[in-house]
């Protein structure tokens, strides 16, 4: 039998005595195994029996036989002289060293007693200093050894919204959410369910609706000034308006402006009314007339809002009117572009909202307080006197102002006093949704007319006609005189040419003239 000699590998043997020169650190080593285990002398050792030795290449403590110690050694395999953890590490690109500062102070288990699969582990994150937990190591290790970086799978502070998402950090309003937004973990829950309070990103408001973290980052928070999108309809803000003045002090009640669904889908007003821990929703679409070119798309929004038991209206435009849906009949038609009637059909939706509610059959303590707001809102709605609100707080310019026209100040001048001081800075050359008042600057007629109409007789007409219809019935009067003389002319055998530079008047108008005596 042959007789090995040990002693060139007393170097490796751990002396229990002197632990703590070896400067094991607690929660990656079983120093307390080393003392129960270890032995004071190495001569006392024996060659089959476990002990801790100090691994060959790489220091740390392993439970392993002197014999086993001395064939790995005696193999010449390098891989044989690291310790079981390091072996994982083997052709990676995150070694002992680095491992080992990811490795918690709060495990349970030491390191050198973790397995690569079903012990579960806390990983400190270096950049923030937080635990993650995590049922397996694996699970974070085959990403480190391919080389990426902890960041991504800490849960603690670098997993939170603030640092995420740092964009939203002076807009979160910690005071209503009664939370640090470094401490709101962003999973699932948080970003794309629960809703929060923010602050606008344009002026810094109190915003009292909430949104979801997903909706902010898409849409920066904007309060109810800020938040209508510039392609929005003055008929569209009108009725939110109404619907947010009315609704928006309700707790139970939450009102919101293009609603996004499935993505990129949307609904243009989106009330939520939460009762008995259940939430249901009414939604209105203001269908303008691009909607001649968007029937499928609107009859599939039909048929989802019936399949996800949303109360859907629609108020549909002027040139709509032919336009009809199959099962589906929850509309208003406008009959005119006037924006007076809005107030008609904001008072018929209010009217609708409360039936609805009232069909839902909610708590009647809250159906009376909802009462009360619509009641109200239905009383004292006037979109004119709303108009200067809406253009200040809603309406992006989306056209040229009359008042910015120099060859148009004629008109400008025209408008009443009070309509120029109000409204001046965003009444467009081309609006007409509305009649403004004008004072005739030559007779001081009162009148009233839309603007689109008024610049566009005004540009055609070669006399820079103002619009006055008084002034315009005098014209009238005048060209009558002079067409009866122009016959005259032509009976005392003048030209046109002629008789238009005695007139003052073009030879087409002459010759119109002359036609109509011709075929009278």
């Amino acid at each position: 039998m042959q007789i090995y000699n040990y002693d060139h590998l007393k170097q490796f043997h751990i002396y229990s005595q002197y632990i703590e020169f070896y400067n094991f650190e607690k929660h990656l080593h079983d120093i307390q195994s080393i003392l129960n285990t270890n032995t004071i002398q190495f001569s006392s050792l024996r060659t089959k029996q476990y002990y801790y030795f100090k691994m060959p290449y790489c220091g740390h403590p392993q439970l392993i036989s002197l014999a086993q110690l001395r064939n790995r050694i005696e193999s010449g395999n390098s891989e044989l002289l690291y310790c079981r953890i390091c072996k994982w590490f083997n052709n990676s690109k995150i070694n002992y060293k680095e491992f080992a500062t990811l490795y918690s102070v709060n495990n349970k288990k030491t390191l050198s007693n973790i397995n690569y699969r079903n012990d579960e582990v806390l990983f400190t994150c270096p950049d923030c200093g937080e635990d993650t937990h995590y049922k397996e190591v694996r699970w974070v290790l085959d990403h480190l050894k391919l080389g990426e970086h902890f960041k991504n799978y800490c849960r603690g502070r670098c997993y939170s919204i603030g640092v995420k998402y740092p964009n939203l950090v002076p807009l979160w309003n910690e005071n209503k959410n009664k939370s640090q937004i470094y401490l709101l973990q962003a999973n699932d829950q948080n970003l794309y369910h629960n809703k929060y309070y923010f602050y606008c990103a344009v002026c810094s408001e109190d915003i009292d609706t909430t949104m979801t973290i997903s909706n902010a980052i898409k849409n920066s928070p904007r309060c109810l000034k800020h938040k209508i999108k510039k392609w929005t309809s003055f008929a569209e803000m009108a009725i939110f308006l109404s619907f947010i003045r009315c609704l928006s002090n309700i707790p139970f009640i939450r009102v919101n402006h293009r609603y996004k669904y499935n993505r990129n889908r949307e609904f243009d007003i989106y009330v939520t009314l939460s009762d008995n821990n259940k939430d249901h929703y009414f939604a209105v679409e203001v269908d303008g007339i691009h909607h001649l070119h968007t029937i499928k798309e609107d009859d599939n929004k039909n048929k989802y809002a019936t399949r996800s038991a949303i109360y859907l209206e629609r108020v549909r435009d002027v040139a709509l009117r032919e336009v009809a849906f199959k099962n589906f009949h929850n509309m208003i038609q406008r009959n005119s572009n006037d924006k007076e009637e809005i107030n008609t059909i904001i008072i018929e939706l209010l009217k609708r909202f409360m039936n609805w509610a009232i069909d839902i059959n909610i708590n009647k303590s809250k159906l009376e307080e909802l009462k009360k707001a619509v009641l109200l809102e239905i009383k004292t709605v006037n979109v004119i006197e709303d108009e200067k609100y809406i253009f200040q707080n809603f309406l992006h310019k989306s056209g040229k102002l009359l008042k910015d026209d120099i060859n148009l100040q004629p008109i400008y001048n025209q408008l009443q006093e009070d309509i120029r001081m109000q409204l001046g800075e965003y009444i467009t050359i081309t609006e007409q949704d509305v009649k403004r008042p004008f004072i005739c600057s030559s007779c001081n007629t009162k009148w009233y007319q839309y603007v689109h109409v008024v610049v566009s007789n005004y540009k055609k007409s070669k006399n820079g006609a103002m619009g006055c219809p008084k002034c315009a019935n005098k014209n009238i009067d005048y060209n009558r005189q002079l067409r009866q003389q122009a016959i005259v002319y032509r009976e005392n055998g003048l030209t046109q040419a002629e008789i238009g530079k005695l007139l003052d008047r073009s030879q087409s108008t002459i010759s119109d003239w002359l036609k109509k005596y011709n075929t009278s």
